[in-house]
């Protein structure tokens, strides 16, 4: 199966807000780790995106925690 159909799928279920968000944070994170540019100004916009982006992962993150402890709620014990 496609990642782009199992990113659907997890959204459809409603373990995933947006598949489309997911592959924007992938492509963040890509940008940031694959491509070095050379002005600053570039870097530091570059880095405000990857702050962000780090943020809205950690709420996706936050939301399947909450799901997981829901449908096992011995792994909250852990």
């Amino acid at each position: 199966m496609p990642v782009l159909d199992r990113l659907a799928r997890l959204e459809q279920l409603g373990w995933l807000p947006s598949a489309e968000q997911w592959l924007e944070l992938r492509r963040i994170r890509n940008e940031f780790t694959h491509e070095y540019p050379e002005e600053v100004e570039e870097r530091f916009v570059r880095l405000k995106l990857a702050i962000q982006a780090a943020l809205q992962v950690r709420t996706i993150y936050e939301i399947i925690r909450s799901r997981t402890v829901d449908r096992f709620p011995s792994l909250s014990r852990r």
